[in-house]
């Protein structure tokens, strides 16, 4: 009987190991700042290997190799020289971490290589967020202004504010998710395809109200809720730009990003009913840990309120 000589896969090289991580990355729904931020993580360890004029097959990288591509400048430095912040040295860590697990995972590598990791504990900083005042100014400054896009940006920013919903999920949020006889909107979530409800009150769903009547008469085919200027889904590059606009012509001096409006959200929401489970479910935070933060903003609060004893 005749036999037929066995074929060998050629080995599977970093680069093409990186492409098909990128792909496994989308596939899952990874938001689209995780997919480029391990992806420039894992471009350093692959052009660390380029500067050596070796660049092995996945096979062939071994647990050294790794600890000299995390001691080298690549990993340590910036650009500009200065040592790299603790939580971008963590960042890379966790990128080849997940990295390294996939392709074991997968049967690529016979070890883990990355499993023995080790992150190094940081103090998180409280994140920067507006008082209550600063946000009520913020509001009214664009709720006085007249025309489309002052309309549109209070719509968003009141969304921000009253929700804490994620720069993304706003970003990609359709006409039809708003169900204001249900006192509520549908969001997908940008860190995979789940959908999840936040509530409507009051307040926003006027302000919602009136945006749609807005909204119908833009002449566009676009399903999206948020339309640039252009008639095409807002990015949230521009509504950051809107965001930097508005807090200027706030006369509030505070460098935020649209993240910074949840933080906004989540501070106030525990100030009034100082129960991180509310905050957690409202945050739709998997860990009660990530929620922990807002309780050293109370507690600054705390002691601001004592000083004035």
């Amino acid at each position: 009987m005749e036999t037929k000589p066995a074929t060998h896969s050629p080995p599977l090289t970093l680069r093409r190991a990186i492409d098909l991580f990128e792909t496994k990355l989308r596939a899952d729904g990874r938001s689209p700042h995780t997919v480029s931020s391990y992806l420039r993580d894992l471009g350093q360890m692959e052009r660390f290997f380029a500067d050596r004029s070796v660049c092995p097959a996945v096979s062939g990288i071994t647990p050294e190799a790794l600890n000299d591509f995390f001691t080298s400048p690549l990993a340590t430095r910036t650009p500009g020289g200065r040592p790299k912040a603790k939580i971008s040295v963590n960042r890379a860590k966790c990128a080849l971490r997940a990295f390294f697990s996939w392709l074991y995972a997968n049967g690529h590598i016979k070890t883990n290589l990355a499993a023995g990791l080790k992150i190094t504990r940081t103090e998180r900083k409280p994140p920067t967020y507006l008082t209550e005042a600063e946000a009520k100014r913020l509001l009214k400054t664009i709720q006085t202004r007249s025309g489309g896009t002052a309309r549109r940006d209070a719509a968003i920013f009141d969304l921000f504010l009253k929700t804490g919903i994620r720069l993304q999920e706003l970003v990609n949020l359709d006409v039809d998710d708003i169900r204001l006889d249900e006192k509520r909107l549908i969001v997908r979530h940008s860190k995979g395809d789940r959908q999840a409800a936040k509530f409507l009150n009051t307040a926003l769903r006027q302000t919602m109200k009136r945006y749609l009547a807005e909204r119908k008469k833009a002449p566009t085919g676009s399903p999206a809720l948020f339309l640039s200027n252009r008639n095409e889904r807002i990015s949230p590059r521009q509504i950051a730009f809107r965001l930097e606009y508005w807090l200027r012509e706030s006369g509030i001096n505070k460098k935020l990003s649209p993240h910074g409006l949840r933080h906004t959200f989540a501070t106030s929401l525990f100030s009034k009913c100082n129960d991180l489970l509310v905050v957690q479910r409202a945050l739709d935070h998997k860990n009660l840990e990530t929620t922990q933060i807002y309780t050293h903003i109370s507690d600054e609060r705390f002691q601001e309120a004592l000083e004035c004893l």
